[in-house]
Parts: C-alpha cells; sequence; structure tokens
C-alpha cells in the first residue's frame, strides 16, 4: 500500500486544493507582513508544513500523493496542531496563577486520555486503512478536545487574547469538529461510498484556510477582552 498513489482526486476535489494552498499561501504572506508569526511560533510553523506539502502534492504527485507521506505528514501535523494549542495557551495563562493551574489539570486530563485512546486503536501492523480508520480520526478528536477546552477555559476566565489568535482558535474547532465527523464516516462506510463526507471535509478546510487568509491580513488590533481579575483557585 504504501507504494501505491492514493486515491485519484475528482476535479472538484483538485480545484478546492489548490485554492487551499493558495490562501495557506496567502495566510504565511499575512503573517510575515504584519509580523504575527511572533504572536503565535508553532501555528506558524503548521501553516508552513502544511503548505509546502500541498505545493509538493501538486509538483510531484507521483511522489508524496501516496500512502506513507500522506500518513508521515498528517502525523507530523497532528503533532504541531497539539504543539500550538499548548502554545496558545502557555501565552495567554502565563499572567494568571490560578487559571493556570486549572489549566494543567485539563490539559493533562485530555492529552492522557487521548493518548490512551490513540494507542488502544493502533494495531501491530499499520497500514494506511488502519490509519485512516481507527488511529487518526482518534487523533483529530482529541485535538478538538484540547482546543475545545483552552477555548473555554479562556472564556470562563475572561483572559486577554489578541484577536488574530481569537480568530484562529474559533474557526480552528468547529473545522476540526467537520474533520472529525467526516473521518470517522469515512473509516465507517469507507472512502468509496463516503465521497460527500470527503467534499464536506476538503470545503470545510478550503473556508477555514480562506478565514485565515482574511485574519493575517486584517491590520493590528487590542486584546478582544480587557484583563481578567483573577484570583487564584477561584473561578
Amino acid at each position: 500500500m504504501g507504494s501505491e498513489l492514493l486515491r485519484p482526486m475528482t476535479p472538484f476535489q483538485a480545484a478546492i486544493g489548490y485554492a487551499g494552498t493558495a490562501f495557506m499561501f496567502a495566510t504565511l504572506v499575512g503573517l510575515i507582513a504584519r509580523q504575527r508569526y511572533r504572536e503565535w511560533w508553532s501555528f506558524s510553523l503548521y501553516l508552513l508544513f502544511d503548505t509546502v506539502y500541498a505545493l509538493l502534492i501538486a509538483v510531484w504527485p507521483e511522489r508524496f500523493h501516496r500512502p506513507a507521506p500522506w500518513m508521515l505528514n498528517e502525523s507530523i501535523s497532528s503533532l504541531l496542531r497539539f504543539v500550538a494549542a499548548l502554545e496558545l495557551a502557555y501565552r495567554t495563562f502565563r499572567g494568571f496563577p490560578g487559571a493556570m493551574a486549572r489549566l494543567r489539570v485539563v490539559l493533562l486530563t485530555v492529552i492522557g486520555f487521548t493518548l490512551a485512546v490513540v494507542l488502544a486503536a493502533t494495531p501491530a501492523r499499520l497500514d494506511y486503512m488502519a490509519f485512516m480508520g481507527h488511529v487518526h480520526p482518534r487523533v483529530v478528536n482529541g485535538s478538538v478536545w484540547l482546543f475545545t477546552a483552552i477555548a473555554a477555559l479562556i472564556l470562563w476566565y475572561r483572559l486577554p487574547v489578541r484577536l488574530f489568535s481569537k480568530r484562529i482558535l474559533l474557526s480552528w474547532v468547529p473545522y476540526l469538529l467537520v474533520f472529525a465527523v467526516a473521518m470517522n464516516g469515512l473509516g465507517a462506510i469507507g472512502w468509496e461510498r463516503g465521497l460527500a463526507l470527503d467534499y464536506l471535509r476538503q470545503v470545510a478546510y478550503l473556508a477555514l484556510v480562506a478565514y485565515w487568509a482574511y485574519a493575517a491580513w486584517q491590520p493590528a488590533r487590542l486584546p478582544v477582552f480587557e484583563p481578567a481579575r483573577v484570583t487564584a483557585g477561584l473561578p
């Protein structure tokens, strides 16, 4: 399976893929032009990594549009997504000891549970079908839980967040939810019968990166919340 090409994309899927790559590149340029890469280093690295892989698929599909490179890309991309969530959490909560203490408990719980679920679903011999049907959906589910938990704690404690970071966070969560539903559905019914779910996943991603490009190019503004008065140990 690792030496075979992945299922060819339909013209509609290819068009969405090219448009998505263009929006990702526009987002990267916006991050550099507005110097927003300094606000969230790991998000910028995540975006750069995904953009480079998308370009490699477009230029050399016979080499990179294969199961092995795709699984490697998704694994690294998922790791960078977790790192991006943790960096955002640290930057937001570091000045508030009470909220930070609660955050540590939540993060350890979510990450520990995600790791246990993923390890339990990983077979001794991991091939493309097992990765797509069992492992990858659980990793995405963990991303949903992690980002949702961070967003919920930010809102609960009314912590100050830069507008750009808030936009990325609050757009990433619903996309990851759609992505998780689509991947779980594809794992259950198969890719041949789940073309509509695959379209849903790609259209959602196109909307996400288009919004990211918009957010990256917006002029800098003040934080979305006034600094909260957080008492240690109290909500």
